[in-house]
Protein backbone atom coordinates (compact mmCIF):
# COMPACT_ATOMS: atom_id res chain seq x y z
CA UNK A 1 0.00 0.00 0.00
CA UNK A 2 1.30 3.46 -0.89
CA UNK A 3 1.74 6.13 1.77
CA UNK A 4 -0.90 8.40 0.21
CA UNK A 5 -4.11 6.43 -0.11
CA UNK A 6 -7.83 6.90 0.43
CA UNK A 7 -7.56 6.47 4.20
CA UNK A 8 -4.32 8.37 4.78
CA UNK A 9 -4.33 9.52 8.46
CA UNK A 10 -7.88 8.17 8.92
CA UNK A 11 -7.91 5.15 11.24
CA UNK A 12 -11.53 4.92 12.40
CA UNK A 13 -14.74 4.21 10.54
CA UNK A 14 -16.28 7.47 11.73
CA UNK A 15 -13.27 9.53 10.68
CA UNK A 16 -13.51 8.06 7.19
CA UNK A 17 -17.23 8.86 7.02
CA UNK A 18 -16.71 12.46 8.16
CA UNK A 19 -13.89 13.03 5.70
CA UNK A 20 -16.17 12.05 2.80
CA UNK A 21 -18.42 14.97 3.80
CA UNK A 22 -15.67 17.61 3.54
CA UNK A 23 -13.06 16.32 1.12
CA UNK A 24 -14.63 17.95 -1.95
CA UNK A 25 -15.77 21.30 -0.54
CA UNK A 26 -13.90 24.36 -1.86
CA UNK A 27 -10.97 26.18 -0.27
CA UNK A 28 -11.18 29.70 1.15
CA UNK A 29 -7.54 30.74 1.42
CA UNK A 30 -7.65 33.94 3.45
CA UNK A 31 -3.89 34.26 3.93
CA UNK A 32 -1.15 33.27 1.50
CA UNK A 33 1.89 34.67 -0.29
CA UNK A 34 1.09 33.66 -3.86
CA UNK A 35 2.04 36.05 -6.63
CA UNK A 36 -0.95 37.68 -8.38
CA UNK A 37 1.33 38.30 -11.34
CA UNK A 38 2.02 34.58 -11.75
CA UNK A 39 -1.71 33.84 -11.54
CA UNK A 40 -2.55 36.53 -14.07
CA UNK A 41 0.17 35.61 -16.59
CA UNK A 42 -0.69 31.91 -16.19
CA UNK A 43 2.61 30.64 -17.56
CA UNK A 44 3.57 27.03 -16.98
CA UNK A 45 6.65 26.54 -14.84
CA UNK A 46 9.75 25.44 -16.69
CA UNK A 47 10.83 22.80 -14.18
CA UNK A 48 9.65 21.10 -11.01
CA UNK A 49 12.55 22.81 -9.28
CA UNK A 50 11.10 26.24 -10.03
CA UNK A 51 7.67 25.29 -8.70
CA UNK A 52 8.64 22.99 -5.83
CA UNK A 53 11.79 24.56 -4.45
CA UNK A 54 11.85 28.11 -5.78
CA UNK A 55 10.21 29.91 -2.85
CA UNK A 56 9.97 27.33 -0.08
CA UNK A 57 12.08 28.11 2.98
CA UNK A 58 10.58 25.08 4.77
CA UNK A 59 12.34 22.84 2.25
CA UNK A 60 15.50 24.95 2.34
CA UNK A 61 15.90 24.47 6.10
CA UNK A 62 15.69 20.69 5.77
CA UNK A 63 18.19 20.68 2.93
CA UNK A 64 20.64 22.62 5.10
CA UNK A 65 20.04 20.21 7.97
CA UNK A 66 20.95 17.38 5.59
CA UNK A 67 24.22 19.09 4.71
CA UNK A 68 23.36 20.12 1.16
CA UNK A 69 25.48 22.93 -0.26
CA UNK A 70 23.76 26.34 -0.39
CA UNK A 71 24.45 26.52 -4.13
CA UNK A 72 21.87 23.73 -4.50
CA UNK A 73 19.38 25.44 -2.20
CA UNK A 74 19.21 29.18 -2.90
CA UNK A 75 22.31 29.49 -5.08
CA UNK A 76 22.92 29.26 -8.80
CA UNK A 77 23.29 25.50 -8.92
CA UNK A 78 21.88 23.43 -11.78
CA UNK A 79 18.11 22.91 -11.64
CA UNK A 80 18.30 19.13 -11.90
CA UNK A 81 21.05 18.92 -9.30
CA UNK A 82 18.89 20.94 -6.87
CA UNK A 83 15.97 18.57 -7.47
CA UNK A 84 18.20 15.53 -7.08
CA UNK A 85 19.61 16.87 -3.82
CA UNK A 86 16.15 17.50 -2.43
CA UNK A 87 14.65 14.11 -3.27
CA UNK A 88 17.79 12.50 -1.89
CA UNK A 89 16.89 14.10 1.44
CA UNK A 90 13.10 13.67 1.34
CA UNK A 91 12.86 9.97 2.35
CA UNK A 92 15.00 10.81 5.40
CA UNK A 93 12.50 13.46 6.51
CA UNK A 94 10.19 10.99 8.29
CA UNK A 95 8.04 12.64 10.99
CA UNK A 96 8.72 16.10 9.58
CA UNK A 97 5.57 17.60 7.97
CA UNK A 98 7.48 18.09 4.73
CA UNK A 99 7.50 14.32 4.30
CA UNK A 100 3.69 14.21 4.19
CA UNK A 101 3.26 17.49 2.35
CA UNK A 102 5.58 16.54 -0.51
CA UNK A 103 4.05 13.11 -1.00
CA UNK A 104 0.58 14.67 -1.02
CA UNK A 105 1.75 17.17 -3.64
CA UNK A 106 3.27 14.44 -5.80
CA UNK A 107 0.11 12.36 -5.57
CA UNK A 108 -2.48 15.08 -6.10
CA UNK A 109 -0.79 17.10 -8.83
CA UNK A 110 1.46 14.56 -10.57
CA UNK A 111 -0.29 11.24 -9.95
CA UNK A 112 2.96 9.95 -8.46
CA UNK A 113 2.49 7.68 -5.44
CA UNK A 114 5.78 5.82 -5.22
CA UNK A 115 8.47 6.80 -2.71
CA UNK A 116 11.04 8.95 -4.49
CA UNK A 117 13.85 6.66 -3.37
CA UNK A 118 12.38 4.00 -5.67
CA UNK A 119 12.68 6.18 -8.79
CA UNK A 120 15.68 7.16 -10.86
CA UNK A 121 16.20 10.89 -10.21
CA UNK A 122 16.66 11.73 -13.87
CA UNK A 123 13.57 9.81 -14.99
CA UNK A 124 11.44 11.30 -12.21
CA UNK A 125 12.66 14.81 -13.05
CA UNK A 126 11.73 14.27 -16.69
CA UNK A 127 8.30 12.81 -15.79
CA UNK A 128 7.38 15.68 -13.47
CA UNK A 129 8.59 18.32 -15.94
CA UNK A 130 6.58 16.75 -18.75
CA UNK A 131 3.48 16.88 -16.55
CA UNK A 132 4.22 20.54 -15.72
CA UNK A 133 4.23 21.39 -19.41
CA UNK A 134 0.63 20.25 -19.89
CA UNK A 135 -2.23 22.77 -20.06
CA UNK A 136 -3.79 21.53 -16.82
CA UNK A 137 -0.68 22.52 -14.87
CA UNK A 138 -0.63 26.26 -15.47
CA UNK A 139 -1.11 28.37 -12.30
CA UNK A 140 -4.82 28.95 -12.93
CA UNK A 141 -5.36 25.30 -13.77
CA UNK A 142 -3.64 24.21 -10.56
CA UNK A 143 -5.90 26.52 -8.58
CA UNK A 144 -9.00 25.12 -10.27
CA UNK A 145 -7.75 21.59 -9.73
CA UNK A 146 -7.29 22.44 -6.05
CA UNK A 147 -10.93 23.64 -5.83
CA UNK A 148 -9.94 27.08 -4.60
CA UNK A 149 -12.66 29.73 -4.55
CA UNK A 150 -10.95 32.65 -2.79
CA UNK A 151 -7.29 33.68 -2.52
CA UNK A 152 -6.19 36.58 -0.32
CA UNK A 153 -2.62 37.52 -1.20
CA UNK A 154 -0.21 39.56 0.93
CA UNK A 155 0.58 42.99 -0.50
CA UNK A 156 2.67 46.06 0.22
CA UNK A 157 0.44 49.08 0.96
CA UNK A 158 2.11 50.97 -1.88
CA UNK A 159 1.47 48.25 -4.47
CA UNK A 160 -0.62 49.59 -7.36
CA UNK A 161 -2.52 46.25 -7.39
CA UNK A 162 -2.26 46.15 -11.17
CA UNK A 163 -2.45 42.36 -11.40
CA UNK A 164 -5.37 42.21 -9.00
CA UNK A 165 -7.19 44.67 -11.22
CA UNK A 166 -6.44 42.60 -14.31
CA UNK A 167 -7.62 39.41 -12.63
CA UNK A 168 -10.81 41.09 -11.43
CA UNK A 169 -11.53 42.25 -14.98
CA UNK A 170 -10.91 38.81 -16.51
CA UNK A 171 -14.35 37.22 -16.71
CA UNK A 172 -12.87 33.91 -17.89
CA UNK A 173 -11.29 33.37 -14.46
CA UNK A 174 -13.81 32.65 -11.75
CA UNK A 175 -11.53 32.44 -8.69
CA UNK A 176 -11.55 35.50 -6.46
CA UNK A 177 -8.03 36.89 -5.95
CA UNK A 178 -8.14 39.65 -3.35
CA UNK A 179 -5.30 41.82 -2.00
CA UNK A 180 -4.45 42.04 1.70
CA UNK A 181 -3.03 45.20 3.25
CA UNK A 182 0.33 44.31 4.91
CA UNK A 183 1.76 47.45 6.60
CA UNK A 184 4.50 45.97 8.84
CA UNK A 185 7.26 47.98 7.18
CA UNK A 186 5.27 51.21 7.57
CA UNK A 187 4.12 50.59 11.15
CA UNK A 188 7.27 49.29 12.88
CA UNK A 189 9.33 52.29 11.86
CA UNK A 190 13.08 52.39 12.35
CA UNK A 191 15.79 54.95 11.81
CA UNK A 192 17.12 53.08 8.78
CA UNK A 193 13.71 52.50 7.14
CA UNK A 194 11.63 55.61 7.75
CA UNK A 195 12.86 57.59 4.75
CA UNK A 196 12.14 54.71 2.40
CA UNK A 197 8.68 54.30 3.91
CA UNK A 198 7.96 58.01 3.47
CA UNK A 199 9.23 58.09 -0.09
CA UNK A 200 7.18 55.05 -1.11
CA UNK A 201 4.01 56.50 0.43
CA UNK A 202 4.61 59.89 -1.20
CA UNK A 203 4.97 58.23 -4.59
CA UNK A 204 1.91 56.03 -4.11
CA UNK A 205 -0.36 58.83 -2.88
CA UNK A 206 1.08 61.84 -4.70
CA UNK A 207 1.20 63.72 -1.39
CA UNK A 208 3.96 65.35 0.62
CA UNK A 209 4.74 63.89 4.03
CA UNK A 210 6.28 66.21 6.58
CA UNK A 211 4.62 65.10 9.81
CA UNK A 212 3.09 62.12 11.54
CA UNK A 213 -0.35 63.43 10.60
CA UNK A 214 0.66 63.48 6.93
CA UNK A 215 2.11 59.99 7.27
CA UNK A 216 -1.03 58.55 8.83
CA UNK A 217 -3.15 60.26 6.20
CA UNK A 218 -1.12 58.61 3.46
CA UNK A 219 -1.56 55.18 5.05
CA UNK A 220 -5.30 55.76 5.36
CA UNK A 221 -5.34 56.75 1.71
CA UNK A 222 -3.82 53.39 0.85
CA UNK A 223 -6.38 51.53 2.98
CA UNK A 224 -9.06 53.30 0.93
CA UNK A 225 -7.30 52.26 -2.28
CA UNK A 226 -7.05 48.62 -1.20
CA UNK A 227 -10.69 48.57 -0.18
CA UNK A 228 -11.67 49.96 -3.57
CA UNK A 229 -9.83 47.05 -5.17
CA UNK A 230 -11.45 44.32 -3.14
CA UNK A 231 -9.36 43.90 0.01
CA UNK A 232 -11.14 42.27 2.92
CA UNK A 233 -8.41 42.22 5.52
CA UNK A 234 -5.17 43.67 6.84
CA UNK A 235 -2.35 41.48 8.07
CA UNK A 236 0.36 42.58 10.50
CA UNK A 237 3.30 40.64 11.91
CA UNK A 238 5.22 41.71 15.00
CA UNK A 239 7.90 39.98 17.06
CA UNK A 240 6.26 41.41 20.20
CA UNK A 241 2.79 42.74 20.93
CA UNK A 242 2.67 46.45 20.12
CA UNK A 243 2.01 48.83 23.00
CA UNK A 244 -0.87 51.25 23.41
CA UNK A 245 -1.60 54.49 25.24
CA UNK A 246 0.99 56.74 23.60
CA UNK A 247 -0.30 60.28 23.23
CA UNK A 248 -0.49 61.89 19.80
CA UNK A 249 2.07 64.49 20.90
CA UNK A 250 4.54 61.82 22.00
CA UNK A 251 3.94 59.81 18.83
CA UNK A 252 4.61 62.91 16.73
CA UNK A 253 7.83 63.52 18.64
CA UNK A 254 8.98 59.94 18.04
CA UNK A 255 8.23 60.31 14.34
CA UNK A 256 10.15 63.60 14.13
CA UNK A 257 13.11 62.07 15.95
CA UNK A 258 13.22 59.20 13.47
CA UNK A 259 13.04 61.60 10.53
CA UNK A 260 15.94 63.52 12.02
CA UNK A 261 18.09 60.42 12.28
CA UNK A 262 17.57 59.56 15.94
CA UNK A 263 16.93 55.91 16.69
CA UNK A 264 14.14 54.70 18.97
CA UNK A 265 14.66 51.99 21.55
CA UNK A 266 12.60 48.79 21.46
CA UNK A 267 9.83 50.08 23.73
CA UNK A 268 9.51 53.36 21.84
CA UNK A 269 9.33 51.46 18.54
CA UNK A 270 6.52 49.29 19.89
CA UNK A 271 4.70 52.32 21.29
CA UNK A 272 4.79 54.18 17.97
CA UNK A 273 3.73 51.00 16.16
CA UNK A 274 0.83 50.63 18.59
CA UNK A 275 -0.25 54.21 17.97
CA UNK A 276 -0.19 53.74 14.20
CA UNK A 277 -1.93 50.36 14.33
CA UNK A 278 -4.74 51.67 16.53
CA UNK A 279 -5.38 54.51 14.05
CA UNK A 280 -5.31 52.15 11.08
CA UNK A 281 -7.71 49.85 12.91
CA UNK A 282 -10.34 52.58 12.67
CA UNK A 283 -10.15 52.31 8.90
CA UNK A 284 -10.21 48.52 9.07
CA UNK A 285 -13.39 48.61 11.10
CA UNK A 286 -14.96 51.25 8.85
CA UNK A 287 -14.66 48.90 5.90
CA UNK A 288 -15.56 45.75 7.84
CA UNK A 289 -12.11 44.25 7.31
CA UNK A 290 -10.66 41.41 9.33
CA UNK A 291 -7.47 42.32 11.20
CA UNK A 292 -4.95 39.48 11.24
CA UNK A 293 -2.11 39.58 13.76
CA UNK A 294 0.85 37.24 13.29
CA UNK A 295 2.80 37.51 16.54
CA UNK A 296 6.10 36.24 17.86
CA UNK A 297 8.61 35.26 15.17
CA UNK A 298 12.24 36.29 15.41
CA UNK A 299 13.26 37.04 11.85
CA UNK A 300 16.58 37.10 9.95
CA UNK A 301 18.68 35.72 12.78
CA UNK A 302 21.63 34.68 10.63
CA UNK A 303 23.24 37.99 9.72
CA UNK A 304 25.71 36.67 7.17
CA UNK A 305 23.05 34.70 5.31
CA UNK A 306 20.57 37.59 5.49
CA UNK A 307 23.15 39.88 3.89
CA UNK A 308 23.86 37.28 1.21
CA UNK A 309 20.40 35.83 0.47
CA UNK A 310 17.87 38.24 2.00
CA UNK A 311 14.68 37.82 4.01
CA UNK A 312 12.33 34.81 4.02
CA UNK A 313 15.14 32.40 3.31
CA UNK A 314 14.76 30.05 6.27
CA UNK A 315 16.59 31.86 9.05
CA UNK A 316 13.61 32.79 11.21
CA UNK A 317 12.93 31.28 14.64
CA UNK A 318 10.26 30.71 17.22
CA UNK A 319 10.08 33.60 19.64
CA UNK A 320 9.44 33.51 23.36
CA UNK A 321 5.91 33.34 24.69
CA UNK A 322 3.85 36.47 24.20
CA UNK A 323 3.01 38.80 27.08
CA UNK A 324 -0.62 38.08 27.98
CA UNK A 325 -1.10 41.40 29.74
CA UNK A 326 0.12 43.35 26.72
CA UNK A 327 -2.15 41.40 24.36
CA UNK A 328 -5.19 42.02 26.52
CA UNK A 329 -4.25 45.69 26.82
CA UNK A 330 -4.02 46.02 23.04
CA UNK A 331 -7.40 44.41 22.47
CA UNK A 332 -8.95 46.41 25.31
CA UNK A 333 -7.57 49.68 23.97
CA UNK A 334 -8.97 48.99 20.50
CA UNK A 335 -12.29 48.01 22.06
CA UNK A 336 -12.47 51.17 24.16
CA UNK A 337 -11.70 53.33 21.13
CA UNK A 338 -14.43 51.54 19.12
CA UNK A 339 -11.93 50.36 16.52
CA UNK A 340 -11.78 46.64 17.33
CA UNK A 341 -12.83 44.82 14.19
CA UNK A 342 -13.09 41.05 13.60
CA UNK A 343 -9.63 39.80 14.52
CA UNK A 344 -7.61 36.62 14.05
CA UNK A 345 -4.47 36.18 16.16
CA UNK A 346 -1.75 33.71 15.17
CA UNK A 347 0.89 33.17 17.87
CA UNK A 348 4.13 31.74 16.60
CA UNK A 349 4.78 29.85 19.81
CA UNK A 350 2.34 27.00 20.39
CA UNK A 351 2.61 27.58 24.14
CA UNK A 352 0.50 30.70 23.56
CA UNK A 353 -2.53 29.04 21.94
CA UNK A 354 -4.64 28.77 25.08
CA UNK A 355 -3.58 32.19 26.32
CA UNK A 356 -4.48 33.86 23.02
CA UNK A 357 -7.84 32.11 22.85
CA UNK A 358 -8.59 33.14 26.44
CA UNK A 359 -7.69 36.77 25.62
CA UNK A 360 -9.80 36.62 22.46
CA UNK A 361 -12.79 35.48 24.47
CA UNK A 362 -12.63 38.64 26.56
CA UNK A 363 -13.57 40.74 23.53
CA UNK A 364 -15.80 38.49 21.43
CA UNK A 365 -19.48 39.32 21.11
CA UNK A 366 -22.29 39.15 18.56
CA UNK A 367 -20.79 42.29 17.00
CA UNK A 368 -17.08 41.44 16.94
CA UNK A 369 -15.38 38.06 16.66
CA UNK A 370 -11.83 37.70 18.00
CA UNK A 371 -10.22 34.29 17.77
CA UNK A 372 -7.11 32.19 17.73
CA UNK A 373 -5.88 31.60 14.18
CA UNK A 374 -4.78 28.36 12.57
CA UNK A 375 -1.65 26.53 13.67
CA UNK A 376 0.98 28.67 11.98
CA UNK A 377 4.46 28.15 10.60
CA UNK A 378 6.31 25.84 12.97
CA UNK A 379 2.95 24.61 14.27
CA UNK A 380 1.28 23.46 11.04
CA UNK A 381 2.50 19.93 11.64
CA UNK A 382 0.32 16.88 12.28
CA UNK A 383 0.91 17.06 16.03
CA UNK A 384 0.78 20.86 16.02
CA UNK A 385 -2.56 21.01 14.23
CA UNK A 386 -4.02 18.36 16.48
CA UNK A 387 -2.93 20.13 19.67
CA UNK A 388 -4.10 23.48 18.28
CA UNK A 389 -7.59 22.08 17.69
CA UNK A 390 -7.69 20.70 21.22
CA UNK A 391 -6.48 24.01 22.71
CA UNK A 392 -9.04 25.93 20.69
CA UNK A 393 -11.89 23.65 21.75
CA UNK A 394 -10.86 23.64 25.41
CA UNK A 395 -11.14 27.43 25.68
CA UNK A 396 -13.86 28.30 23.16
CA UNK A 397 -16.12 26.89 20.44
CA UNK A 398 -14.24 24.82 17.87
CA UNK A 399 -17.34 25.03 15.68
CA UNK A 400 -16.63 28.77 15.20
CA UNK A 401 -12.99 28.31 14.12
CA UNK A 402 -12.23 30.07 10.81
CA UNK A 403 -10.12 27.14 9.66
CA UNK A 404 -6.93 26.45 7.77
CA UNK A 405 -4.86 28.85 5.69
CA UNK A 406 -2.06 28.19 3.24
CA UNK A 407 0.52 30.83 4.26
CA UNK A 408 2.65 29.69 1.35
CA UNK A 409 4.34 30.93 -1.80
CA UNK A 410 3.77 27.62 -3.60
CA UNK A 411 0.71 26.77 -5.67
CA UNK A 412 1.11 23.14 -4.70
CA UNK A 413 0.55 23.92 -1.02
CA UNK A 414 -3.21 23.59 -1.33
CA UNK A 415 -2.78 19.92 -0.49
CA UNK A 416 -2.18 21.17 3.07
CA UNK A 417 -5.91 21.85 3.30
CA UNK A 418 -6.49 18.16 2.63
CA UNK A 419 -3.92 17.39 5.33
CA UNK A 420 -5.76 19.62 7.80
CA UNK A 421 -9.16 18.16 6.94
CA UNK A 422 -7.92 14.62 7.45
CA UNK A 423 -6.43 15.53 10.83
CA UNK A 424 -9.64 17.31 11.86
CA UNK A 425 -11.86 14.38 10.84
CA UNK A 426 -9.56 11.89 12.53
CA UNK A 427 -9.80 13.86 15.79
CA UNK A 428 -13.58 14.23 15.76
CA UNK A 429 -14.18 10.71 14.47
CA UNK A 430 -12.03 9.14 17.16
CA UNK A 431 -13.87 11.07 19.89
CA UNK A 432 -17.21 9.88 18.50
CA UNK A 433 -16.06 6.28 18.59
CA UNK A 434 -14.80 6.74 22.15
CA UNK A 435 -18.26 7.92 23.15
CA UNK A 436 -17.14 11.47 23.99
CA UNK A 437 -19.16 13.15 21.20
CA UNK A 438 -22.70 12.20 20.17
CA UNK A 439 -22.86 10.48 16.81
CA UNK A 440 -25.08 12.98 15.01
CA UNK A 441 -23.95 12.98 11.36
CA UNK A 442 -25.96 16.04 10.32
CA UNK A 443 -24.63 18.12 13.22
CA UNK A 444 -21.03 16.97 12.90
CA UNK A 445 -20.84 17.30 9.13
CA UNK A 446 -22.29 20.81 9.41
CA UNK A 447 -19.65 21.77 11.98
CA UNK A 448 -16.84 20.39 9.83
CA UNK A 449 -18.08 22.24 6.73
CA UNK A 450 -18.22 25.43 8.77
CA UNK A 451 -14.63 24.99 9.96
CA UNK A 452 -13.34 24.08 6.49
CA UNK A 453 -15.12 26.84 4.57
CA UNK A 454 -18.27 28.54 5.86
CA UNK A 455 -16.82 30.31 8.90
CA UNK A 456 -14.20 32.01 6.72
CA UNK A 457 -16.85 32.97 4.17
CA UNK A 458 -18.96 34.56 6.91
CA UNK A 459 -15.99 36.37 8.44
CA UNK A 460 -14.33 37.79 5.33
CA UNK A 461 -17.53 38.45 3.37
CA UNK A 462 -16.25 38.23 -0.20
CA UNK A 463 -19.18 38.94 -2.50
CA UNK A 464 -20.75 36.11 -4.48
CA UNK A 465 -19.20 33.40 -2.29
CA UNK A 466 -21.90 31.07 -1.05
CA UNK A 467 -21.71 28.79 1.94
CA UNK A 468 -21.64 25.04 1.39
CA UNK A 469 -24.17 22.63 2.86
Amino acid sequence: MTLINENFLLTTTKAKELYQAVKDIPIYDFHCHLSPQEIYEDKNYATITDLWLGHDHYKWRLMRAYGIDEALITGDGDSFEKFKAFIGMLPKAIMNPMYHWCYLELARYFNHYEGVQHSDAGELYKKLNEKLGQPDMSPRSILRKSNVQVICTTDDPCDDLYYHQQLAADKSFDIEVRPTFRPDFYVSLKQETIETAIQKLQTATGSEINSLSDYLGALENRVDYFNKHGAKSADQSFAQVVLTGLSEEAAAAYFTNLKNGKALDNRETRELAGWLLSRLAKSYKKYGWVMQLHLGPLRNNNTLQYEKIGADAGFDSLGNSLNAEELNQLLDYLHQKDCLTNTIIYPHNANDHSMVQAAAGNFTSKDVKVQLGAAWWYNDTKDGMLQHLIDYANISLLSEFAGMLTDSRSLLSYSRHEYFRRILCQLIGSLVEKGEIEDDPVLLEGILKDICFNNAARLFKVENIKEVY
